[in-house]
């Protein structure tokens, strides 16, 4: 009788747990490939800016990104990162989008959420190279036909994971 209750404890709890992204459901096969792109895209001109020390494109296609930034929560760390980059005498940046796991990405009807989980390395004049592990989620929006990045939610040392739904 005590392990019919546990079980029921435990199924009960799992059948009444919150939706992390309410309102969100798994992106269809389409939509990841549109996803992707608009992610790779950003990713890749982020490296450029942050090689040439000039956030101007960066900002220009993703206007957003200016906004709200949270240095201790990782929140749209664009602005704080270009210019440290620049200074660093980075020369490439390569990232692995993919590198630790598959990105998943959620939407819904005008909104989307990705959860990118790479590998970036940054390249300097000497040959020498940094490589970091990172963690993001990334909010989109849909604007006519196609996604623009919103948000950038970094995770930083120390802090949990963002949520994501259970597969």
């Amino acid at each position: 009788m005590a392990v019919f209750a546990l079980l029921f404890v435990v199924v009960t709890g799992c059948a009444c747990a919150v939706d992390p992204l309410p309102g969100y459901a798994p992106a269809s096969s389409e939509e990841h490939a549109a996803l992707m792109r608009a992610v790779s895209d950003y990713y890749s001109m982020r490296a450029r800016a942050f090689v040439t020390g000039d956030a101007a494109a960066l900002f220009a296609a993703y206007p957003k990104l200016q906004q709200g930034e949270d240095l201790r929560d990782g929140i749209n760390l664009d602005g704080f990162h270009i210019p440290h980059m620049r200074e660093l005498g980075v020369v490439d940046v390569t990232n692995d989008l993919e590198g630790y796991e598959a990105a998943r990405f959620y939407v819904n009807e005008t909104a989307a959420v990705a959860f990118v989980h790479g590998w970036e390395i940054w390249n300097y004049p000497r040959g020498d190279h940094t490589g970091l592990e990172f963690f993001t989620r990334i909010e989109l929006a849909s604007d006519a036909d196609r996604w623009v990045i919103e948000r950038t939610d970094e995770q930083m040392m120390g802090e949990r994971p963002p949520r994501t739904p259970n597969p």
